[in-house]
């Protein structure tokens, strides 16, 4: 396995491609820095894609971080992207099956405690699928964390269990009671207790864990007292309620788990499916934008939608910056404000509210950037004074940035084309 490129292997072309796998851990900085040194020192195009998956899409640390690795990979020249999967052995798979790379820079492993033990290496997987990838580990930040804390919230369309849940956990075991009843006198036998299956599942399948827990303290407790002999009796300690519970609380939660990981996956699909529609819808937009002022409306109106924010982009004219489109008429800028501009076209990074620069301005404002520099600034604020950039929306954010910001480059060769 080759983690540094030999001089021999850093003589590419313009053919060369360059993929940068960018993850949540504290490492995303160094895989894009590192990344854009191959990509200057080859003469190659790259690209930098994050491979969202359920855990990922749960916890917004991760997303912040992925968020801010992309970002800086807009900034540095590349083209980004974000691609659902359950695995990011297999998501990086499918990206490079569809857009193949002759050299992939990934972060330094985690370490992962007992999960290292069950979980293969996604460097060795895919070197093993592309033999001829030259694959470049960078080093991790010193002092940052990895970033494999568990999640400590859960997606937004997780189920959320209400009392009602319980209740109708309940009504499903007196359901089935009544049947096991009917079933045990036409039978003439004992009742089976394989019956009270069916409501443990559909409470752990529609409605979670906790429910499908109180459907199984339930069943065995209506099977015990109703309809094992003698009846009218509780006898938990007998065997046949020992492995009854145990059978029914491992169904329970296996179904819970399995049915949580669907739900997990259609909801990344779906919230994918639409953010990929609404990025190619916005790149129409700013193809069909003749000039600099329906540029600066589509990309307020788009970010506005988005982040549900007030917005405004402003663009270097004569040497100073002036505002070119804005959501808020007339728009509320102070001098602090102006200082996070200022210091934002100049240094070609984020500054004002949610930032480490000039924090206590009112506006966040983002470079526009490309290989030709800063071409425009874009501003936005919350009337509630909170960070206009949420987790969940990190990543949609740093793609529409660089939409935004290739729209702004082709003005400006537009520009330099009509003026020689």
């Amino acid at each position: 396995m080759s983690e540094d490129a030999t001089a021999s292997e850093l003589t590419g072309g313009p053919e060369t491609r360059i993929l940068a796998a960018v993850s949540g851990s504290g490492s995303g900085e160094s895989v894009v820095r590192l990344a854009a040194d191959l990509a200057t020192a080859m003469g190659a195009s790259w690209h930098a894609v994050f491979i969202e998956t359920p855990r990922s899409a749960r916890d917004p640390a991760i997303a912040r971080r992925a968020a801010d690795a992309l970002s800086l990979a807009a900034r540095y020249g590349a083209t980004v992207s974000n691609e659902p999967d359950d695995e990011v052995t297999r998501g990086l798979t499918t990206h490079l099956e569809a857009m193949p790379a002759d050299h992939l820079v990934v972060g330094t492993p985690t370490t992962m405690g007992r999960h290292r033990w069950f979980r293969r290496s996604t460097v060795l997987s895919v070197q093993e699928r592309f033999p001829g990838l030259t694959v470049h580990i960078a080093p991790k930040a010193v002092g940052v964390a990895d970033g494999t804390v568990g999640s400590e919230t859960d997606i937004s369309t997780a189920a959320k269990v209400e009392p009602r849940h319980h209740l109708f956990a309940l009504g499903l075991v007196a359901i089935t009671l009544g049947l096991a009843e009917l079933v045990s006198l036409l039978l003439g036998g004992r009742p089976l207790n394989l019956l009270f299956l069916f409501p443990v599942i559909a409470a752990a399948a529609r409605f979670g864990l906790a429910p499908a827990l109180t459907a199984t303290v339930a069943s065995v407790l209506g099977f015990d007292f109703f309809l094992l002999q003698p009846r009218f009796h509780l006898e938990l300690t007998a065997p046949v309620m020992v492995v009854t519970l145990a059978a029914l609380l491992a169904v329970a939660v296996y179904t819970s788990l399995v049915t949580q990981a669907l739900r997990n996956r259609v909801a990344l699909s779906d919230r994918s499916a639409k953010e990929n529609a609404r990025i190619a819808t916005f790149s129409q937009v700013l193809a069909r934008a003749a000039d600099w002022e329906e540029t600066a409306a589509a990309i307020c109106d788009e970010f506005a939608g988005v982040l549900k924010t007030e917005v405004a982009v402003f663009r270097n004219r004569a040497g100073r910056l002036e505002l070119v489109g804005a959501t808020m008429t007339p728009l509320t800028w102070g001098p602090i404000d102006q200082a996070a501009l200022d210091w934002c076209w100049e240094h070609g990074e984020a500054a004002g509210r949610g930032t480490p620069t000039i924090a206590s301005a009112e506006w966040r404002v983002e470079p526009l950037c490309t290989s030709l520099g800063v071409l425009a600034v874009l501003a936005l604020v919350r009337h509630d004074g909170r960070d206009p950039i949420r987790a969940d929306r990190g990543v949609l954010f740093n793609t529409l940035i660089s939409q935004a910001a290739l729209a702004h480059e082709r003005l400006i060769l537009e520009d330099r084309l009509r003026t020689d």
